[in-house]
């Protein structure tokens, strides 16, 4: 216990100000010398962490690839990368040339999941990719606000689609869930980064590490409404005829009341409101019984099992959205108990 843990008396130094120690062994391990700068952050528990200053240290990784790697195992490795923080990542060969179906697909991903992070060299044999953007330019917040509004908006979308039965435009919103994917990597990649340093978890907003493990949470339910959504819209062409207006219109406020959930769980959770979680939870269970009436009352025809699977979708919306709530009210729940 003595590597991890020791037990140091407080020093009064001055009229004002306290010290403490630190054994000489951990400063070898941390590579820290005289006059270095640590970071002191005083935390919700009562308790003082010491970081310093400079945590950087997952800066280049390398990936090796051959011919055998399929474009998925590939694409994988990278996204695993990125998760982990590193700033720059080299995919490379043993000295081949790397195949035009894996450049592609490496440059598609750069281009359409893996946010701030750009192609800054490509050679027969070796590709770079350096992560440029920083918290600073992005907060958590608005990273997840932005995802939160396009996944809403896909769900528009889709019902929209799905009203007017336009293939076209339900192809549109399927393409939108590249975007909502990008901010759910970048998002997670953060929260990674979150943990092991100080510095980019009060750049993000968050008080103590304890909270990465909600937000990650709270990330994936997003990702996954917007994946119902784009179910939805892909369930668009399958119909083979136009849906009864008056069940199109039962469908519709049966989706607009998941929005509205949806977006209450949201506020909740950016307001950290015990209370508006708790009517949020509450909430998702009328608009179940909802789902569930309108599934009793179809009746057979060519349509029925597609309906059956838009109005899961849009269940499964809900009940992410009672998730999200959740999160929040483990989170809040100090604010409504007393302790004895």
């Amino acid at each position: 216990m003595s590597e991890i843990k020791q037990l140091r008396r407080l020093q009064l130094t001055g009229g004002s100000t306290y010290t403490v120690s630190i054994p000489k062994t951990w400063i070898d391990e941390l590579q820290l010398k005289k006059n270095s700068n640590i970071i002191l952050v005083k935390n919700r528990n009562d308790s003082i962490t010491i970081f310093q200053e400079d945590q950087s240290k997952k800066t280049n990784a390398i990936a090796l690839i051959g011919k055998s790697d399929s474009k998925e195992s590939i694409r994988r490795k990278i996204i695993a990368m990125y998760l982990s923080g590193y700033k720059t990542i080299e995919i490379k060969t043993k000295g081949i040339e790397i195949a035009s179906t894996h450049r592609g697909a490496i440059r598609d991903l750069v281009r359409t999941t893996l946010m701030g992070t750009e192609i800054i060299e490509s050679s027969s044999k070796k590709i770079t990719l350096q992560v440029l953007t920083q918290l600073a330019q992005l907060s958590f917040d608005v990273a997840l606000k932005r995802m939160y509004i396009t996944a809403t908006n896909m769900h528009q979308e889709a019902i929209e689609a799905l009203n007017e039965r336009d293939s076209e435009h339900a192809e549109e919103v399927i393409k939108m869930d590249d975007e909502v994917d990008r901010f759910s990597l970048y998002l997670l990649r953060n929260l990674n980064l979150s943990l092991e340093n100080v510095q980019v978890l009060l750049d993000s907003g968050l008080e103590k590490p304890s909270e990465c493990l909600g937000y990650r949470t709270v990330v994936k339910c997003v990702e996954r409404i917007a994946d119902h959504a784009g179910l939805i819209a892909k369930k668009v062409k399958y119909l083979d005829s136009q849906i009864n207006k008056k069940i199109l219109n039962e469908i519709g406020e049966i989706s607009k009341e998941s929005l509205i959930v949806f977006e209450n769980s949201i506020t909740a959770l950016s307001k950290r409101d015990y209370d508006m979680a708790e009517k949020v939870a509450s909430s998702v269970t009328k608009v179940i019984e909802k789902e569930k009436k309108l599934m009793d009352s179809l009746k057979p025809d060519d349509n029925i099992a597609i309906i059956k699977l838009i109005l899961e979708d849009i269940r499964r919306t809900a009940e992410y959205s009672r998730d999200i709530s959740e999160i929040v009210i483990d989170e809040t729940v100090q604010s409504v108990i007393e302790e004895s």
